[in-house]
């Protein structure tokens, strides 16, 4: 799945240094009753590499203080004001960044391709768990993509309402990620 060899029982633990090439991609969906909306990380402001530390045992990778910081400014949603309404919905000033840290990744048994990661997502200081079905693709390259639909009230978030309430965002949203991964 990654390249890497699975052993009978965990090994060593085991560091790299990747980077996100300019043709990945990780954008926020979300509809209101009138019309949707993407907010687009920029991801040219990820930091140059992230150092990924993980244990394998068999068809699972289990990862040790990998985490990925996106501060919340980096996004852009096409519109200055629903971008400023983005940024006051995810409380910005006080908690400025989103941290997601990867937990695990199970390959399927029936797939070379898929694979379930599990990720521990923070926003506004509350973090919750996801289980995504991803599809793995690549050699020396590693394509990650999937789509993870959440609900902001799971992280104590409520959706903004414009023109005394008349236009109401819902509060179910979409992380869809398409992240190409290098070896530095």
């Amino acid at each position: 799945m990654f390249n890497y060899t699975f052993d009978e029982g965990f090994s060593k633990t085991k560091s790299y240094r990747i980077y996100f090439s300019p043709e990945s991609s990780l954008i926020i969906k979300g509809t209101s009753n009138v019309n949707s909306f993407k907010c687009e990380y920029n991801i040219s402001k990820f930091s140059d590499s992230l150092s990924v530390n993980f244990l394998e045992n068999l068809d699972i990778i289990e990862f040790k203080n990998t985490e990925l910081i996106l501060p919340n400014i980096n996004f852009n949603c096409g519109h200055r004001g629903i971008t400023k309404d983005f940024n006051k919905l995810l409380k910005t000033e006080e908690f400025p960044q989103i941290r997601i840290a990867l937990l695990r990744v199970i390959s399927l048994d029936n797939s070379e391709n898929e694979a379930i990661v599990s990720l521990d997502i923070t926003i506004c200081g509350i973090s919750n768990t996801y289980d995504i079905p991803i599809k793995v693709n690549g050699n020396n390259e590693v394509r990650v993509q999937g789509l993870l639909p959440i609900n902001i009230e799971d992280f104590k978030l409520e959706a903004p309402t414009k023109v005394l309430g008349i236009i109401k965002v819902s509060n179910k949203i979409e992380i869809d990620f398409n992240l190409k991964i290098l070896k530095c």
